[in-house]
């Protein structure tokens, strides 16, 4: 079973993905936090050929983008392939409010015509760049998922990944898996399940229930458990593979940013989620922000790999 990182802004960056594999080895895809139209200052390190060439490392990283227009998403294709990527991935789930409220992300669910012209527009060109599609199940009403699924047959997708919320649940409450089991059944392409996917239970149970799908993209479940992905396969890890990850993404850090401050702003971001798993490190997290120097924060790690392994 393929096993994908979801893009999660600010946390699943270059430097937490080449990190994490670096710490736990390589999963079949990566997929960058969404690139967006119109949008100034947002170029990422992805989109820059050295860049990408150090960051990446071998990895099947994905550049994501939101948009409704054909132009921008050409653009982006032809960009993405003149540095190196056979794949774009659309985003059309994001709940993101302004998003939606500009047609975009979730709010293009809403929309299909958008998605139709857009599609057409792009396969048109015959670029030789792959497109995925993420999405929920619409974004108000499971019968507007209906639709661009069955609108998305039409098209040469690689793959479609499913998160079964409606785009107005943001993420509350649970994933409607039987409104998922309905959008495969539609669906031509193959399918990747995505939401809410935080425990191996979890995991077997959506492999168990629905054996047709291709894979399962893990978001927050694997920002608390690094190595979940891999825990799903059978393989264990160490508790002390979790400050292995913690030291690969912290040299990449420093070495890319050579000053404190921007890098501690990372660091908080590395440890929001692995320290929410109990009340005593989510007290410790709370102490973080009080550690914003090196030598103090040095210190603070040392308590929390006390609290950890021991």
């Amino acid at each position: 079973m393929k096993t994908y990182m979801a893009p999660l802004q600010s946390y699943t960056t270059a430097f937490y993905r080449l990190a994490h594999a670096r710490a736990y080895g390589k999963m079949d895809k990566y997929f960058t936090p969404f690139f967006e139209e119109n949008k100034e200052g947002t170029k990422g390190l992805e989109l820059y050929p050295e860049l990408s060439e150090k960051y990446n490392a071998g990895l099947n990283c994905i550049p994501q983008v939101v948009t409704n227009q054909a132009d921008f998403l050409i653009n982006f294709a032809r960009q993405s392939k003149e540095i190196g990527y056979q794949e774009i991935n659309i985003n059309m789930g994001c709940p993101f409010p302004m998003l939606v409220k500009r047609r975009r992300g979730g709010g293009i669910l809403k929309h299909p015509e958008l998605i139709q012209e857009m599609l057409e527009s792009y396969f048109k060109q015959e670029i030789d760049v792959k497109v995925s599609v993420k999405m929920r199940m619409g974004t108000d009403s499971p019968e507007q998922g209906k639709t661009i699924v069955k609108l998305l047959n039409n098209f040469p997708l690689e793959e479609l990944i499913l998160h079964p919320r409606l785009v107005t649940q943001k993420y509350n409450g649970q994933p409607d898996w039987q409104a998922f089991g309905a959008l495969c059944e539609l669906s031509h392409h193959k399918i990747i399940a995505n939401g809410d996917i935080t425990s191996t239970d979890t995991a077997n149970s959506i492999i168990e229930n629905f054996p047709g799908i291709n894979g399962i993209m893990i978001g927050r479940g694997l920002l608390m458990q690094p190595e979940l992905p891999f825990a799903i396969r059978g393989i264990q890890y160490d508790q002390s593979t979790l400050f292995d990850f913690h030291d690969h993404y912290f040299r990449l850090i420093l070495d890319y940013y050579q000053e404190w401050n921007r890098s501690f702003n990372f660091l908080q971001n590395f440890w929001h989620y692995p320290l929410q798993t109990s009340q005593n490190l989510k007290r410790l997290y709370r102490q973080l922000k009080k550690h914003n120097k090196p030598d103090s924060y040095q210190l603070w790690l040392t308590t929390i790999k006390k609290s950890i392994l021991q």
